[in-house]
């Protein structure tokens, strides 16, 4: 028997029922790729073959499975069927087994571990004796076979010896780096969607036969699949078909209130009465934003080691991790106005993200990449900046950078001086014994031309102190203007990056790492100065 889940292209794609039952199975996507969906999915469709399974459910999102099809939800809430702090799980799962009937196990109100734990060893005891093909979903893996903590380990069991009992095990999760390893290498089918994070692409290279496939990854498209392994002949890159029922797991969407005159709201008929008339509470002012991390200190932690240097190969490495603290990078999103034109001068715009500690540009995605900026250009006066910045290449006199600065000799002097304290022009000697000043900038400066950045990641509030801020607004808006005389800043926002700064040491040194704190990977910051 075979079960259409989706299709590539016109071409539909179906899997071995049987496989799937009885098999094991691991659905990988991050958050938004279409994970539970496709797990509805595959329910949907065991549904209308009459094929049994137990779905764990930790948000309580799959009842409206209900909707349509017969089948039992035990949880906490009213409109369960049964209670899942009463019900007799033994005798349910019997029935449920011999029948072929559809279970919603929903854990969202309870002790997850304690119900999990005791749902797989029900399941493993009774199949131990009944054999009958019975299928387990297991939702967020993660939580119950952890690759650090405790773990059901029962269900690890599942995975080494269900098969030969009839009973089928599909582990779904977000973070496949944080589940057990013994269980995803059990998996011999493996339907994985869309994963940005380094390490979760590191945990499911093992499924594919090329990096060039583990980076597209990356770039799928919500509900985009490569579905492998023994569900299927061949692998295929495939797109999950629409559900019959229900998603009650999307994100609320935000309607705003129609234009108009807005309707008051009525007083409570019986007011509470009050002895004194309470004080109105201020509005809180905004706290400063923090962009969410995906990475979670453990795993900094482990691809920090695997960065460890070392004398020669094979051997113990030669530094330490000394400590390993999570810090918050701070970032501004600033919006400028200025005006340009090649033939007709008209007012133009530009955006452009700037790390605020040694003003590098930045841009943010599934991860932070630093980026050529104006770091070169921090803590020069204003006239230094114009003379670096109107340097050709083949450099200039004194007279002749005077000239185009337009500005008197001892000024011109002072900000030479002060290029050339910071390395940022050298003086070489030309025909007829003129003296060139030539730059030596290492990034040519930013064209506002190209700035097109935005910020479109999610966000929480700023719990704790973030890397302090060494470049305000004024100081930028010194060099920009340096830059081009125009410009003007027109949007400011602030917020800050989650980064793990590693300090290593060994016999005679001591170096930091900086690990961001969405992808893993390593990042070119600067480290705190010594005060």
């Amino acid at each position: 028997m075979e079960l259409v889940i989706g299709k590539m292209g016109d071409r539909e794609i179906a899997v071995d029922a049987q496989e799937l039952v009885t098999g094991r199975t691991c659905i990988i996507a991050q958050s938004g790729a279409g994970k539970s969906w496709s797990i509805a999915v595959l329910c949907e469709q065991l549904c209308k073959a009459g094929i049994g399974f137990c779905l764990i459910d930790t948000e309580g999102e799959y009842c409206s499975l209900k909707d349509r099809f017969d089948l039992l939800w035990v949880g906490s809430g009213d409109d369960c069927d049964l209670d899942i702090e009463r019900v007799d799980l033994s005798e349910l799962m019997e029935n449920a087994i011999r029948s072929g009937t559809a279970v919603i196990y929903d854990v969202s109100e309870t002790d997850m571990q304690e119900k999990v734990a005791g749902l797989a060893t029900v399941l493993y005891d009774l199949e131990s004796g009944l054999r009958k093909p019975y299928l387990l979903i297991v939702e967020e893996a993660d939580k119950f076979i952890p690759q650090s903590g405790e773990s059901v380990k029962k269900i690890e069991e599942i995975s080494r010896r269900g098969r030969k009992r009839g009973l089928g095990l599909l582990v779904a999760t977000q973070r496949p780096s944080l589940v057990v390893k013994n269980v995803l290498s059990q998996c011999n089918n493996q339907i994985i969607g869309k994963l940005s994070i380094e390490n979760d692409l590191k945990a499911v290279s093992v499924f594919f036969g090329s990096k060039k496939e583990v980076e597209e990854l990356s770039t799928l498209e919500p509900g985009d699949f490569f579905v492998m392994g023994g569900l299927m002949r061949e692998k295929v890159k495939m797109k999950f078909s629409r559900r019959e029922t229900e998603h009650r797991g999307l994100t609320p969407t935000l309607t705003p209130a129609k234009p108009g005159r807005q309707k008051k709201p009525r007083p409570p008929v019986s007011p509470p009465v009050q002895t004194a008339a309470p004080r109105p509470t201020p509005p809180a002012p905004p706290g400063d934003e923090a962009i969410v991390p995906v990475l979670i200190r453990e795993e900094a932690i482990d691809i920090a080691k695997g960065k460890r240097r070392r004398r020669l190969p094979f051997l113990e490495p030669e530094e330490r991790i000394v400590t390993a603290e999570t810090i918050y990078w701070p970032l501004a999103l600033v919006e400028v106005r200025y005006i340009g034109g090649l033939l007709r001068k008209t007012t133009k715009t530009a955006s452009f993200l700037i790390e605020l500690v040694s003003g590098h540009f930045a841009a943010v995605s599934r991860g932070m990449k630093i980026l050529p900026g104006v770091a070169e250009l921090v803590g020069l006066d204003e006239t230094a900046v114009r003379a670096i910045a109107h340097l050709p290449s083949g450099g200039s006199t004194l007279p002749e950078l005077e000239a185009d600065l337009r500005q008197p000799p001892d000024v011109v002097k002072k900000a030479v001086k002060e290029l050339e304290k910071r390395k940022l022009v050298t003086v070489v000697k030309a025909q007829g014994g003129a003296t060139l000043y030539m730059p030596l900038l290492l990034h040519e400066l930013p064209r506002f031309s190209s700035l097109r950045q935005v910020l479109e990641v999610k966000t929480e509030p700023l719990r704790e102190p973030g890397r302090p801020v060494e470049i305000r607004e004024a100081d930028l808006r010194s060099i920009l203007k340096a830059l081009e005389p125009t410009l003007e800043i027109t949007g400011w926002r602030t917020v800050y990056y989650p980064v793990y700064e590693i300090r290593f040491a060994s016999a005679d040194s001591e170096r930091t790492l900086f690990l961001d704190g969405i992808s893993g990977k390593e990042l070119g910051l600067p480290a705190r100065r010594e005060r």
